[in-house]
């Protein structure tokens, strides 16, 4: 029975004067007046025949079936969330790794801010191992004052940031230090007030360079051999005579200490006119090359070599080395 057709049995029952009607597969709702006047609650009640009526008309509106939910019929796969483009940030990250990473190799820098003048050269070994040395000037016009100073340092790079060990002959006085600066290819932090900007590093090197272009470590880069031995004076003297031989190719190398402020008189003589001799500096510099006779101030305290070689050939020779003191 449909849902309609309940209405039609239910109405003659009720005896009510119907108003509206409602029917749906939800509900049947009769909005209706007795014969009485005004509106009311009503209490209904059934013959069995009427209940058999009434149990189809419910059985009708049971069947009545809720809709169907509704489902997709698309064939199109389901969104997926594009990733995050990263792009740009890795570029960034890349750009300051690369402004602020030392690859193996030298780098220099210099400052000169009217009163503090210099040139820092350092160099990075596979093992992120720095050494280095350093050159610099201090001037104070106003109050007369002027000295320079020499450094050499090794360290530890790690994150852009080296802890040294420095080594620095000021005037006559050689000082150990500990310090840690900031370096990047563009520039070396020693401390808020001190900055150096790189440079080239041929400029850099004019300082600790000779009339010719030489440095000391071009000295003891070309031997094929070094033959290391500690000059001493005999007690009470302050000189030393050695007679020895020198192979081609070859350096014999001699270790003095001295203070800074003494003089080192030296002279050699071979055979056949054939020996000469190098002297270099603690801190690294060249006070004189292939010289045969020499008179040289001692700027630095520290340990001095004296290289000896032959010009052509082998060279056998007699060499005398004094300090007088001070």
């Amino acid at each position: 029975m449909g849902a309609l057709s309940v209405a039609a049995v239910l109405i003659p029952f009720m005896n009510l004067q119907v108003f509206s009607l409602e029917l749906g597969c939800w509900g049947l709702m009769i909005i209706g007046k007795p014969p009485f006047q005004g509106f009311s609650r009503m209490i209904f009640r059934f013959t069995s025949p009427q209940l058999a009526l009434i149990g189809l008309s419910l059985t009708g509106l049971l069947a009545c079936s809720p809709p169907e939910p509704e489902t997709s019929t698309s064939t199109e796969p389901p969104a997926t969330e594009t990733p995050e483009d990263t792009t740009d940030t890795t570029d960034a990250t890349e750009a300051e790794d690369s402004a602020t990473a030392l690859a193996p190799g030298r780098y220099c820098y210099g400052l000169d801010d009217g009163v503090l003048g210099g040139v820092l050269r350092l160099t990075v070994d596979d093992q992120q191992q720095v050494t280095g040395d350093g050159l610099f000037s201090i001037q104070n016009p106003a109050e007369g004052y002027f000295t320079s100073y020499v450094q050499k340092f090794e360290g530890t790079l790690d994150q852009g940031e080296v802890d040294l060990t420095l080594t620095t002959w000021i005037e006559y006085d050689q000082q150990e230090s500990s310090e840690t600066w900031q370096v990047t290819p563009t520039a070396v932090v020693q401390d808020a007030d001190t900055r150096l900007d790189a440079i080239d590093c041929a400029e850099a090197s004019l300082g600790f360079q000779d009339e010719d272009g030489l440095e000391a470590a071009d000295l003891l880069d070309a031997p094929t051999v070094i033959n290391t031995e500690t000059l001493q004076f005999e007690p009470g003297t302050s000189q030393a005579v050695v007679e020895n031989g020198v192979v081609r190719a070859e350096r014999n190398r001699y270790l003095i200490r001295a203070e800074g402020g003494q003089q080192m008189l030296l002279s050699i003589t071979a055979v056949e006119n054939n020996a000469v001799f190098d002297v270099i500096t603690p801190s690294g510099l060249i006070l004189t090359r292939e010289s045969t006779e020499a008179e040289l101030f001692l700027p630095h305290t520290g340990e001095y070599q004296i290289l000896v070689g032959g010009t052509r050939g082998n060279a056998g020779y007699r060499l005398s080395v004094e300090i007088p003191p001070l």
